[in-house]
């Protein structure tokens, strides 16, 4: 049992994950005067991915108390672990410190390892394709609660991340000082040291932020998520579109790429009877072409619906999967399909909300 004292000292405890490396080093500076020492901590956190100050070998045994009086390194506990028999991933169900929950997903590849990771508890845009809709929102995540994830699946999986997808739970950009906070510190050769064109940031199409976002030259991917070719289709699937058109989503695209210099991702969710004939093919080459989005720098990801709880769509036949293919690559487009990963464990596109 904890006595009054130690409770209060908990209770003061501060998330150093919450905090930028220049916000650390305000709050530890009435124990810590040498700046190296601050770097030596960042280093511990970061780089190191440290689980607990007991590791900060080189600082004095004081000084390591001193900071685990002050702060919480770790926040986040991991309540679930799911690898697929299939192709390796493993997906986690995280617990946050209030008692709510919410999923990554590690995904190992030969040349890199990626995590998709989640900005939001629930999600407030509902699109009725996907299993994170069907959640209530309840809060953004913070930014340290971002980092975490990835600081998390690389302690257990012994493997150093190479790649983040912003494609889990959540719209990243209704979360957007956090998240761009998290993309400064991806980004710092002094913390994660993970290049641009690793890191997608996935979007439905919020404009005023994607152009904030554009603005700030991060020079990360962008990925927005269009799936559908007029608006009555699009309101069908993503019934909270927060009023942006297709136009304005695409016009906001166009704009990223030509401020950034970046690549672009347009994804499309094929589901059969609803989005997949070929006319919508000959419609949405049509909407890229008038947007001026036929480049080596713009794909389309074209992602067959995966079975979630409570929805009565359908996975398309692989043959209209790729008669859809073929039209968009005859009209000069460059053209992906998504290969599903951890469909045994619900931990594909669409699946993270139960």
């Amino acid at each position: 049992m904890m006595n009054c004292m130690q409770l209060s000292k908990q209770n003061r405890r501060k998330y150093i994950l919450d905090m930028t490396s220049a916000q650390l080093k305000t709050a530890v500076k009435s124990i810590i005067g040498q700046d190296y020492r601050i770097n030596q901590i960042i280093e511990w956190v970061y780089v190191k991915r440290a689980i607990s100050f007991e590791y900060f070998t080189n600082l004095p045994k004081e000084l390591r108390e001193q900071l685990s009086e002050r702060f919480f390194l770790r926040i986040l506990k991991t309540v679930k672990k799911e690898k697929s028999v299939i192709d390796g991933t493993t997906r986690y169900t995280f617990q946050t410190a209030d008692k709510k929950y919410f999923f990554a997903v590690f995904l190992p590849a030969k040349d890199k390892n990626s995590v998709c990771i989640s900005s939001q508890i629930g999600c407030p845009v509902m699109c009725a394709f996907c299993s994170s809709g069907k959640v209530k929102f309840t809060r953004n995540l913070s930014r340290g609660e971002i980092i975490e994830q990835i600081l998390q699946i690389e302690n257990d999986t012994k493997e150093k991340v190479s790649g983040v997808l912003f494609m889990g739970m959540g719209e990243p950009m209704l979360n957007f000082n956090n998240i761009t906070s998290v993309l400064d510190s991806l980004l710092s050769n002094k913390e994660f040291g993970i290049g641009k064109r690793h890191i997608t940031v996935s979007s439905v199409g919020i404009v005023p932020l994607i152009k904030r976002l554009a603005d700030g030259n991060s020079g990360i991917r962008l990925a927005i998520s269009i799936h559908a070719v007029d608006e009555k289709q699009r309101k069908k699937l993503i019934p909270n579109n927060f009023g942006f058109s297709i136009k304005d989503i695409l016009n906001a695209g166009k704009y990223y790429l030509k401020k950034t210099n970046s690549r672009l991702t347009i994804e499309y969710v094929l589901i059969k009877g609803i989005n997949n004939s070929a006319a919508d093919a000959h419609k949405l080459a049509r909407l890229l072409k008038q947007h001026n989005l036929l480049n080596p720098d713009v794909q389309v990801n074209l992602i067959p619906f995966n079975p979630i709880t409570d929805a009565q769509f359908q996975t398309p036949h692989q043959e209209s999967i790729q008669k859809f293919k073929n039209i968009l690559k005859l009209n000069g487009i460059t053209v992906n399909i998504r290969q599903a990963k951890g469909t045994d464990i619900n931990a594909a596109c669409g699946q993270l909300g139960h």
